[in-house]
Order: C-alpha cells, then structure tokens, then sequence
C-alpha cells in the first residue's frame, strides 16, 4: 500500500485555452475551454498560474480522504484515471483531476488561489486519520 502525500504544485504553469490542446495534461470542465499545464500552448489563452492553487494528492487512501470532504463518487469505475470535474471540496469550487502516478490514485485539486491556505489546511486535517505525510 503507498503512502498518502499531499504536495503544492502552485507555481506549475496552469493555461486556459479556447482550442483543445494536444501539449501537455490537459483537461476540460466547461464546454469549449481546456485546461493546460505545462508550456503555454498555442492560439489565444489565458494564464491561471497567479489565479489557480494546485495540491496533488496520492496515494491508495487518496479517494478515501477526499470522500470525506467532496461530494463526488470517485470510484474506478466512475471516475477513473483521466477524470476531471468541477466539484465542491470542502465547500470550495475546485476543479479536480484524477492524474495517477504509476498506477497510484492521484488528484489534482485546483482551487481559486484565494482559497489555497483553507483547503490545504483542510486537506492535512482530514488526512491525519490516514497517516499522510
């Protein structure tokens, strides 16, 4: 069993696109815009790095802990590797994304940055029954 992290990737590059783009983890939650992280893809985007905090949370337990503050069944087989959804974390609008790191459950949460410190503080709480790290 691996164990549960939790990390801050705020200051990875987070685009907003019009076009779907092929660069990169890219994901959609709304029809007609994609999210991008990595290098700035081409055609018209908006930057979200500034405006987007970004946690990753992994581990086998990772869905458990986040069933505790998020609504969404985020089982395999409803919401597996490649997922993405705007969802309610902890009472906060947070766009979340199921990105597996060598087959290990893991999570991208996005939040507005204005909520960053609220939802990790939470995240940490949650996660001391599942001895994360």
């Amino acid at each position: 069993m691996s164990e549960l992290t939790l990390s801050d990737l705020g200051t990875r590059p987070k685009w907003r696109t019009f076009t779907e783009a092929d660069n990169g983890l890219a994901w959609s939650v709304s029809p007609g815009e994609w999210t991008v992280l990595g290098e700035r893809p081409e055609g018209e985007v908006v930057d979200l790095t500034s405006v987007r905090a970004m946690f990753r949370l992994t581990g086998d337990r990772s869905a458990d802990l986040l069933g505790k503050i998020c609504g969404l069944d985020l089982g395999d087989d409803v919401f597996p590797d490649g997922s993405s959804a705007r969802t309610l974390v902890a009472g906060v609008t947070t766009e979340l994304v199921r990105d597996d790191e060598l087959e290990v459950p893991s999570y991208l949460i996005l939040p507005s940055r204005s909520f960053g410190r609220y939802l990790i503080d939470v995240l940490r709480d949650a996660g001391q029954e599942f001895g994360m790290v």
